[in-house]
């Protein structure tokens, strides 16, 4: 089924045209499987190999898994995917053509570098053709991002076409030609030790040390020389216009003097006066306070000359008990609570779609955007996603969306329409979507 899928996503790729049609073809996230088809194609030509996109990666397949390779199998073989590389491939596709263009490199290293030994390490030759062969092999293995080999052998295949034989000959690889005992055999200074490295480092910086510093005549002595005069002819023009500053300063500070004896006289005059005045206001409001007192005291004398003040000051025990009963219900804590029920019950609706539209948001513009696509496609793998109406399949297309729930008897509604009728923008509802509508879509998650 998957093969299926990934022959009609590179149809419809091959449907389109120009930059489009290699935009869709390039995008494509679905997994690929190797298949006996291919492996066994006659001369690696004819209708096994279709042409296509896929045409020269496929055919660097069939001529890598020869029977008996040949060096100049080999040589193809990577050529072939390099090519394929350069023209575009779909991530999955990319992530085996360097494995392949790696492994056929190796092994063309591995040829040379026996070919150097029989010389006696002699043939500068086969030296720098195994020190070429063993870059190009270096390059293409550690570009291989894993996360994006979804690339299996199909089933029934012979013990040589699986996958743990292809790594197993990458572990042969790494620990024989790409080793890094090779690497100052190829113009490559990463071996050298901390002895070396340490003494290389001190040697430079005592040069560095002895023209720019110790030397009397050194440009670094120089500069602080220069620097010293200046700094000197600075202090002494600063000094000189300290004394300039306070100079003018004992001349302000006669002058403040006079004026603050001139301000203090004339304040003293004028303060006498409104001090005076403020006493007498003073004396005048406190005898009006005083009568409003006696006033007050008389307005609880009924026309019978009776006092109510008495029996108001009795009476005052039983109205702060009333008080005091009134606050021990809490007429008004259960007012406040009706009134917040009442308001949560309203707004219950416009919260309940709140939160499925911030659902949706996630699901659509976070978890299923392009970006992320691969990493939901690995984990909707797993058997225990199976049935989850939310997955994605290789195709990157929502596997069911349908989702389903029991409340007074069965109910079904898909994602889209879900998060639509939550006021989400159709456009929003969409998987695989480009990083800048995602980025736009979580910008209004609240």
């Amino acid at each position: 089924m998957r093969a299926v899928g990934v022959i009609a996503a590179f149809g419809l790729a091959l449907s389109a045209t120009g930059a489009a049609a290699r935009d869709l073809f390039v995008d494509n996230l679905a997994g690929y499987t190797i298949e006996s088809r291919v492996l066994d194609a006659p001369n690696c030509e004819g209708p096994a190999i279709p042409d296509g996109m896929l045409k020269t990666f496929e055919q660097g397949l069939c001529v890598f898994h020869r029977p008996a390779r040949s060096p100049a199998d080999s040589q193809r073989a990577a050529n072939l995917m390099r090519e394929a590389q350069t023209r575009g491939l779909p991530p999955v596709h990319q992530q085996l053509a360097g494995l392949i263009s790696g492994l056929a490199n190796c092994a063309e290293a591995t040829r040379h570098l026996d070919a150097y030994r029989a010389s006696g390490n002699q043939s500068r030759m086969e030296q720098t053709l195994f020190c070429r062969d063993r870059r190009h092999s270096q390059a293409d293995l550690n570009a291989i991002e894993w996360n994006h080999a979804l690339f299996e052998y199909a089933d029934g295949l012979a013990s040589n076409r699986t996958l743990d034989q292809r790594l197993a000959e990458m572990s042969v690889c790494q620990a024989g030609p790409l080793s890094a005992d090779f690497d100052a055999q190829c113009g490559l200074i990463s071996n050298l030790s901390d002895t070396e490295i340490d003494a290389f480092a001190d040697g430079a910086a005592g040069k560095v040390i002895e023209s720019y510093f110790a030397s009397v005549e050194s440009p670094i002595t120089a500069m602080f020389s220069r620097k010293l005069k200046r700094a000197e002819g600075l202090v002494q023009s600063s000094r000189a216009g300290i004394d300039d500053i306070k100079a003018g300063a004992d001349t302000v500070n006669k002058e403040y003097a006079a004026l603050n004896q001139v301000y203090e006289a004339a304040r003293d005059t004028k303060m006498g006066p409104i001090y005076n005045a403020y006493r007498e206001a003073i004396l005048r409001a406190t005898s009006i306070l005083d009568e409003f007192d006696r006033w007050k005291g008389g307005l609880f004398i009924t026309s019978e000359n009776i006092n109510l003040m008495p029996k108001i000051t009795e009476r005052s025990g039983e109205i702060a008990g009333e008080k005091t009963r009134v606050d021990g219900l809490a007429f008004e804590a259960k007012a406040s609570a009706l009134v917040g029920d009442i308001k949560r019950i309203i707004n219950a609706d416009a919260e309940n779609r709140a939160a499925v539209a911030a659902f949706c948001r996630i699901y659509f513009c976070e978890l299923t955007n392009r970006r992320a696509m691969a990493d939901v496609i690995r984990t909707c793998r797993r058997p225990a996603l199976a049935n989850n109406p939310l997955c994605v399949g290789q195709n990157g297309q929502i596997t069911n969306g349908t989702l389903t729930v029991d409340f007074q008897g069965p109910h079904s509604i898909t994602v889209k329409a879900l998060c639509q009728s939550a006021g989400l923008d159709p456009l929003m509802t969409e998987v695989n979507m480009d990083p800048a509508r995602a980025a736009s879509c979580l910008s209004e998650l609240r």
